[in-house]
């Protein structure tokens, strides 16, 4: 009688030692696997647009002198973001927004003193020549600068209209793209965008021309604050058809609600 052919395969047993076949199998699996998953992570950062060059250091508090304006924004006039140094003032004046430290606004608290020579303490958030003062609105951040005559130069000046836009471009809040949150911008950062737009934070538009670059414009509607309806439409791609101003060295665009559609 013909004995039957032996099975030469491995068997499975769970005390006992791998197999060398499933060892080998076991290694180049690892191996591929983290290899793929190293070239994948790869690839998909190489697809993420830039994260933007803004910066924050919200341990970086220090003293600005100028002059506050809450309409439409919050807002301060200042010679100090022209300074080579902390301790020393005298630069060009600029345009500085303001907010809180978190995801609110603070043009309730400056009304009264809109005009005067003030001192804000908060920390610079800066883009290129974009820049916001972060304060803590639960102390004393800013108070009136005894001693200190108005300066002309820093009274905020009426805003100079400079033409009619029909743009596309995308709705964000302007204190994570000037450098509190990178990347500021797309699907991922909606939620964020539109919980500082309702706490205040003024919302502004970004656009591409043809060769791409960029302009951002803080937003307005017939010279006001936007509302709450403009929620729905942030970090979407949108066109706006609008008026461009001028105001200081901050551009501003005025559009209505009905002026922005989807795209």
């Amino acid at each position: 009688m013909t004995e039957p052919a032996s099975n030469e395969q491995d068997f499975f047993i769970g005390w006992a030692d791998t197999p060398a076949a499933d060892r080998r199998f076991f290694l180049r699996a690892g191996v591929g696997l983290s290899l793929g998953a190293v070239a994948l992570g790869g690839t998909l950062a190489a697809l993420q647009r830039p994260p933007g060059p803004g910066q924050w250091n919200p341990d970086d508090v220090r003293e600005w002198r100028g002059q506050v304006s809450a309409a439409p924004y919050a807002t301060l006039r200042t010679r100090d973001l022209g300074a080579t140094t902390p301790s020393t003032a005298g630069g060009d004046p600029r345009t500085a927004l303001l907010s809180c430290l978190g995801k609110c606004g603070v043009n309730d608290q400056i009304a009264a003193l809109a005009g005067q020579p003030v001192v804000v303490t908060g920390s610079l958030i800066q883009r290129g020549r974009h820049a916001m003062i972060a304060v803590d609105e639960n102390g004393p951040w800013i108070r009136r600068d005894e001693g200190a005559a108005a300066d002309p130069v820093l009274t905020m000046p009426e805003p100079e209209f400079l033409g009619e836009v029909d743009l596309t471009g995308e709705i964000l809040d302007a204190k994570c793209w000037f450098g509190a949150m990178r990347p500021a911008q797309g699907k991922t950062h909606k939620a964020c965008a539109a919980l500082c737009i309702r706490g205040g934070i003024p919302p502004a538009f970004f656009a591409r021309d043809g060769s791409g670059r960029g302009a951002l414009m803080i937003m307005r509607q017939g010279g006001a604050a936007y509302g709450p309806d403009l929620l729905p439409l942030v970090a979407d791609p949108v066109r706006l058809r609008g008026r461009v101003y001028r105001h200081s060295d901050l551009l501003m665009v005025d559009a209505p609600l009905a002026g922005i559609t989807r795209v």
